[in-house]
């Protein structure tokens, strides 16, 4: 029998967004343009495809779901232009992805929790805990 694998902290935070976008329901935008966190382009125009909101539009959700984690390795490490860094808090980087209700909030936190089987995290958390 094969032992289970860890869950990927950063991963974990791409599908609780996900699934808080709707990732998984047809008629979602997210699941339309095959953008998990419905991730804006910033890049100069014609560099990345984008909707009429901005939003950048992937040919899969598999080149969506890379370009979510790779967004998100950046601000949790303080390489991007958000201005997060490793020592910032779990709320700062829900902040950047647009998401400012409680309930909202607590559903990504909730579902992180949950995958990563700890029941520590908050919303206070480091984001230095998901480089670990």
């Amino acid at each position: 029998m094969v032992g289970l694998m860890s869950v990927n902290k950063i991963e974990s935070l791409v599908d609780a967004i996900g699934r808080l976008n709707s990732i998984n329901n047809p008629d979602s935008l997210a699941y339309q343009i095959r953008n998990p966190l419905l991730l804006v382009s910033f890049a100069k125009p014609g560099r990345h495809d984008v909707n009429e909101d901005g939003l950048r539009v992937f040919s899969s959700l598999l080149a969506g779901y890379k370009a979510a984690t790779y967004d998100v390795l950046l601000k949790i490490k303080g390489l991007s232009r958000a201005g997060l860094k490793p020592t910032d808090a779990l709320d700062n980087l829900l902040g950047c992805y647009r998401i400012a209700e409680k309930a909202a909030k607590d559903n990504v936190l909730s579902f992180v929790k949950r995958a990563l089987k700890d029941d520590s995290l908050t919303l206070r958390t480091p984001l230095s805990y998901f480089l670990e």
